[in-house]
């Protein structure tokens, strides 16, 4: 017979989690103080149930299902469960409160929270037992997601943690075990998708575009329609409440204008108004134009990273400088852009530099920037910069070749990095920040954030993709430029450059931790 499971609170992930356990064949008690609430949250999974029934993706029939859920508005009935899981609102008194009132009842049963920001630490410091305390952490919608972060306090026991990771995949998940950081681990890897599109909005750059770009990349959504869908107020409390958490780190810095849009009552689908007027929602990016190279000019493409490998493989393109129009430099550094043919305008690759710096390199030539980020799909967009003394020959060069090619493209307003890159590569900084910190191993961290926000690569593995050295000389380049201590790179980022290292898998890292993110106070001495 399968343990008992209650669930503290009929809200949206209380009752996506108790419809999870009871498909699972767990008897589930779901508490809530609210009557309205737990009648809700019935008919919520009743009206789910039938649509899976409808599909063909239901085992048995929704009423045997909803058999195993009964509600109760008393924590009593919840004491004698194996499993109590509470999926209350973030507040860390409330939390502690009842589960601290529900170990006090039962000295022996497991007490997990689906807490998405607070510390399991913190939480256990206020529950009878505090070995027994751990974070589940599950993803909305918890009937569809995959992911679950199990999360280990300070004092949870390493034995639970392995009896959790069971359950969760016994109920069909994923689960990934992390250890009680800041925003513990989607979360926190995550920051920059939404940080640094608010930072290049803030700069110029339109919310359609950043969102066209980053869906060109594969992503299943951009930042902007993103924080609509998930709601601007609970985006902006993670935001705030991993900032707070790590005492103010620049890279976590929450923006001003998304609190602005909080203020004002504009937060997303759920209000019809966030970054998005809501209908007719997010403007859709135009088609790309038809494929049409036979008198497309020919570039030099220069460099040996994977962007020019992919360009080369990929685009027409001449090996002759007698023959080229143009040259496409997709080397990093602006100073190696020196040995390049005579009098050819310079389309260059911006992920560490402006337009504008190049120009500098270049007085004589035109001289225009571009953007653009392996692995290169149909949709991808082609990011082009004019430098601030204006346009010239060269990029309309680069609009004609990447047109020709199938990709649309946008004249952005120029800013070192580009969107697509800049965003990218502080997601890929974060991830190895974590993975120094021990927060996940290299394979759990890649294959949460898959799983977590649909990215189409793990972090990790798009920093394997793009080749480390690179990525390296790019953010060192944008903290150069943009002089600010968000860009700078991870030390983990620089030794694996400086020992030659390109992949994450053999990576000789300290043992990972335990469930405590803190050095012990055994270890310190």
């Amino acid at each position: 017979m399968k343990e008992t499971v209650a669930l503290l609170g009929a809200g949206t992930m209380g009752r996506g989690i108790a419809e999870v356990a009871a498909l699972a064949g767990h008897a589930v008690w779901l508490y809530d103080p609210l009557e309205a609430a737990l009648e809700r949250a019935l008919a919520e999974i009743r009206t789910d149930l039938q649509k899976m029934s409808e599909k063909g993706r239901l085992v048995g029939t929704p009423d045997e299902v909803l058999s195993r859920i009964r509600p109760t508005q008393s924590l009593e009935d919840c004491a004698g469960a194996a499993w109590v899981i509470e999926a209350a609102p973030e507040q860390l008194e409330l939390k502690q409160e009842l589960l601290g009132q529900l170990g006090e009842r039962n000295p022996d049963n497991i007490l997990a929270s689906n807490t998405s920001t607070l510390s399991i630490s913190a939480i256990a410091a206020r529950v009878k037992h505090p070995e027994r305390v751990l974070g589940l952490h599950f993803f909305n919608p918890a009937q569809r997601m995959k992911l679950v972060e199990v999360v280990g306090g300070l004092q949870t026991a390493p034995t639970l943690l392995e009896r959790a990771l069971e359950l969760m995949r016994s109920w069909g998940k994923e689960p990934v075990q992390v250890v009680d950081a800041p925003g513990f681990l989607v979360n926190r890897v995550a920051r920059p998708f939404y940080g640094e599109a608010l930072r290049l909005h803030g700069e110029g750059i339109a919310k359609e575009h950043i969102d066209w770009i980053l869906r060109g990349m594969g992503f299943p959504m951009g930042p902007f329609e993103l924080m609509d869908l998930i709601g601007l107020d609970v985006n902006y409390a993670a935001s705030s409440s991993v900032y707070q958490a790590f005492y103010g780190e620049p890279r976590y810095r929450p923006h001003p204008l998304q609190y602005q849009r909080v203020a004002a009552g504009m937060l997303g689908r759920k209000t019809g108004q966030g970054w998005y007027t809501y209908p007719p929602g997010p403007p859709r990016p135009p088609a790309p134009p038809p494929v049409q190279t036979q008198d497309t000019p020919l570039p030099l493409i220069v460099g040996p990273n994977s962007l020019a490998r992919e360009l080369r493989a990929r685009f027409r393109h001449t090996e002759n400088p007698a023959e080229a129009r143009f040259v496409l430099d997709c080397r990093v550094k602006l100073e190696r852009k020196h040995d390049l043919p005579a009098n050819l305008p310079v389309v260059s690759l911006v992920w560490g530099h402006s337009a504008s710096s190049a120009q500098a390199e270049f007085r004589e030539r035109p001289v225009a920037g571009f953007s653009l980020v392996p692995p290169i799909g149909e949709q991808a967009i082609v990011e082009l910069f004019a430098p601030l003394s204006g346009e010239s020959e060269a990029l309309k060069l680069a609009q004609t070749y990447f047109s020709a090619h199938g990709h649309h493209t946008l004249l952005l307003p120029d800013q070192p990095g580009g969107v697509g890159f800049r965003i990218l590569a502080l997601l890929i900084n974060e991830a190895v920040s974590a993975l120094a910190e021990g927060v996940a191993s290299p394979a759990d961290l890649n294959r949460a954030m898959r799983l977590g926000t649909g990215y189409p690569l793990g972090p990790l593995e798009w920093a394997e993709r793009l080749w480390l050295k690179p990525l390296l000389r790019a953010l060192e380049g944008l903290q150069a430029e943009l002089g600010e201590d968000r860009y700078r790179p991870h030390p983990l980022l620089r030794r694996m450059v400086a020992a030659g290292l390109e992949t994450f898998g053999n990576l000789s890292l300290a043992p990972h931790a335990k469930g405590d993110w803190q050095t012990r106070e055994e270890e310190a001495v």
